[in-house]
C-alpha cells in the first residue's frame, strides 16, 4: 500500500479538463469500463462493508467490481462516465490476461482515445486506469511512471519507438483476460424497500375497502330474497383445449441468467466460520446450496447470526437433524416464459453444435433425445394423442460466466437453459457447468 500511495504522489496531477470524461472504450465490438478508482480488499472474507463505505465517500459512486487475485481488490465506478452493471472492467481484463507479470505499465490507442493503465505488484495502481483524449497526455503519464524502477514489461505503441517496450494487441489481451463486470451495491436493498411500501399501501387499502363495507352494511341491510330453483340446463360438451408444445411456454433466459446471477453472487458471499460451502446450483424453480460443517468451531448459531447480519430475507435455510449440513434455497418463481418457435432440423442441429465444438474448442456434450407428451402408461402402452418432440441435450463445464455464455444461448430458437451451476471452490479454475435443450422442428 506504501508502495502504491508513493507511485500515486509522483504521478502528474492531471486535473478533469486534461482527461476525457468518457468511461466506456470498445474492443472488438465489446464495450469495457475504464476510468475505475481501484482500491485493495482489507477483509476478503467480507469486503461489503469497506466497499459500501468507499462508495459512500465518493461523489457519484454507485457501481463496484471484485477483482479476486493472490491479493485482492476492488474497483469503484460510475453510472455519469457511462458505466453500467454488467459492463467488464478493462484494466482487470488486462491485468487477468499478463498476469506473468507482476508490475506492468501499459498504453494503448482506442476508438475513443488512449488508454493509460499500470500495475505495480499485482495490484491495479489506484487511480491509473486513465482514458486519456490526447496521444500527448497518455506520453506524459507515461514518461512520469517511468521514474519508478523495476517494470516487469512496458507496452506501448510501435510508432512510440521506445527502446526496450514489446507491444501486445488489446484484442488479444481481452479475449484471454478474465472479464469482472461491474454491479450495484444496492441493489437488493432498493429492491426490498419498495416492496416494503408496496405493501404496506395494499394492506392499507384493504383495511379501508373493509371499514367501507362494514358501514354500507350497517347502514343497509341485506334484504332476504327466497331462491328460485331454475332449470336445469345442459351444457354442451367442449372439446378440451389442446395442450401448448414444450417451446411455447419456456422461462427467458435473460431472466433466469439474471436471477441466477445475483443470487449466486450473494450466497457465494456469504461465510460462516467452520462451515464449507458446496455447489451452488440454478434451475428455472430454484437457487440452491449446502453447507457442511468442517470445524468444531461450526456452530449452529453462527450461522443464525450470519444469514441475520447478511439480511439476504429471500435466503431460506433448513439444517439436517444431525446439525453436520444445512440447505440453503431461494425460490425462482414468477420468472417470464416466452414462446420460441425451433427453426432448425435434427441435422442441421447436430451440423451446428458440431461446427461450434470444433472451432471453439468448447467441451460440449449433447445427444438427441425424445419427448413423449402425454409419457407412456405404466404398462408402456401409449395414451391416444401422443405428441413426440425430438430435442437435443447438451451440457458443458466452463470458467466462462453465463454472461459470457449468452450469445451462445441466444444463437439458437427453440432453446431452453434448464441448469446452471457454481463451484465456488478454490481448488478448481472451472466454475461454472451449463445444462439444456435445444428443440428441432
Amino acid at each position: 500500500m506504501a508502495e502504491q500511495e508513493e507511485l500515486n504522489t509522483q504521478a502528474p496531477d492531471f486535473t478533469q479538463s486534461t482527461r476525457s470524461i468518457g468511461g466506456v472504450v470498445t474492443v472488438d465490438s465489446q464495450k469495457y469500463a475504464v476510468g475505475l478508482m481501484w482500491q485493495p480488499i482489507q477483509n476478503i472474507d467480507d469486503p461489503n462493508p469497506e466497499i459500501r463505505e468507499t462508495m459512500e465517500s465518493e461523489l457519484d459512486a454507485d457501481l463496484y467490481c471484485l477483482r479476486q487475485t493472490t491479493v485482492s481488490q476492488y474497483g469503484v465506478g460510475r453510472s455519469t462516465l457511462g458505466h453500467r452493471a454488467g459492463m467488464p472492467s478493462l484494466a482487470a481484463a488486462v491485468a487477468s490476461a499478463l498476469s506473468q507479470h507482476d508490475s506492468f505499465c501499459a498504453v494503448f490507442q482506442v476508438e475513443e482515445g488512449w488508454w493509460f493503465v499500470a500495475v505495480r505488484n499485482g495490484l491495479i495502481l489506484a487511480e491509473e486506469d486513465v482514458l486519456f483524449a490526447t496521444e500527448e497526455e497518455a506520453q506524459r503519464a507515461y514518461s512520469s511512471m517511468m521514474a519508478v524502477p523495476d517494470w516487469d514489461a512496458c507496452i506501448v505503441p510501435a510508432s512510440w519507438n521506445i527502446e526496450g517496450t514489446i507491444q501486445q494487441s488489446l484484442e488479444e489481451l481481452t479475449a484471454k483476460g478474465r472479464k469482472v463486470r461491474l454491479q450495484e451495491i444496492n441493489a437488493a436493498h432498493r429492491t426490498y424497500f419498495l416492496l416494503f411500501i408496496a405493501i404496506i399501501i395494499l394492506l392499507a387499502l384493504a383495511g379501508l375497502i373493509y371499514m367501507l363495507v362494514g358501514l354500507w352494511r350497517s347502514v343497509f341491510p341485506p334484504q332476504t330474497i327466497q331462491s328460485v330453483q331454475a332449470p336445469q340446463v345442459i351444457q354442451p360438451v367442449t372439446p378440451a383445449p389442446e395442450k401448448p408444445k414444450p417451446w411455447e411456454k419456456m422461462v427467458d433466459t435473460k431472466a433466469f441468467i439474471e436471477e441466477c446471477w445475483d443470487d449466486v453472487y450473494q450466497i457465494k458471499s456469504i461465510s460462516f466460520p467452520g462451515w464449507k460451502i458446496g455447489l451452488i446450483s440454478c434451475t428455472p424453480e430454484s437457487v440452491t446450496t449446502t453447507w457442511t460443517k468442517d470445524s468444531k468451531e461450526g456452530l449452529l448459531s453462527w450461522m443464525r447470526f450470519g444469514i441475520t447480519e447478511y439480511q439476504f430475507t429471500d435466503l431460506y435455510v433448513d439444517v439436517s437433524p444431525s446439525g453436520t449440513t444445512a440447505t440453503g434455497t431461494v425460490s425462482l418463481a414468477g420468472l417470464p416464459v416466452i414462446a420460441s418457435l425451433p427453426t432448425l432440423t435434427s441435422q442441421q442441429l447436430t451440423e451446428d453444435l458440431i461446427e461450434i465444438q470444433q472451432s471453439t474448442g468448447l467441451n460440449l456434450q449433447f445427444g438427441q433425445q425424445t419427448l413423449l407428451d402425454p409419457p407412456n402408461r405404466a404398462d408402456g402402452s401409449r395414451p391416444p394423442n401422443q405428441k413426440s418432440y425430438t430435442y437435443f441435450s447438451f451440457s458443458t463445464n466452463s470458467d466462462y460466466t453465463p454472461w459470457e455464455w449468452i450469445k451462445f444461448f441466444e444463437k439458437f430458437s427453440g432453446f431452453e437453459l434448464t441448469k446452471i451451476e457454481y463451484n465456488p471452490s478454490n481448488d478448481t479454475t472451472t466454475k461454472w457447468k451449463y445444462e439444456g435443450r435445444i428443440y428441432a422442428k
